[in-house]
């Protein structure tokens, strides 16, 4: 039982130097690209775009220009794809449309 004890403890013990090594490759292989960096930055980025948009939305439009504004942002923060054809992606666009021909015919001239 004492044998299978010390050759449990050493296969455990190897495990753990070959992971650790393992680890440290990937660590070094891992700054050497930048990825994990990179992967904290887009994190943050995505945060900051959706915590502004948060401002956005919670601001009163005073014009047909900043609804327009307000869902320009919402689809192009949202939807997967620039031409999804899923709802409400088609909808909203076309209500930006709608919202800028309006624009236009109201303005003089």
């Amino acid at each position: 039982m004492l044998g299978i004890d010390r050759t449990d403890a050493a296969v455990r013990a190897k495990a753990e130097a070959d992971l650790a090594a393992h680890q440290a490759r990937w660590d070094a292989a891992d700054r050497a690209v930048g990825y994990s960096a990179a992967l904290r930055s887009e994190r943050d980025a995505a945060d900051r775009a959706e915590a502004l948009l948060q401002v956005l939305c919670e601001t009163p439009a005073t014009t047909l220009a900043g609804v327009a504004a307000k869902l320009d942002a919402v689809v192009k923060e949202g939807q997967p794809s620039e031409n999804d054809a899923e709802f409400p992606w088609p909808q909203i666009r076309s209500a930006i449309e709608d919202i800028a021909r309006i624009s236009q015919q109201r303005e003089p001239g």
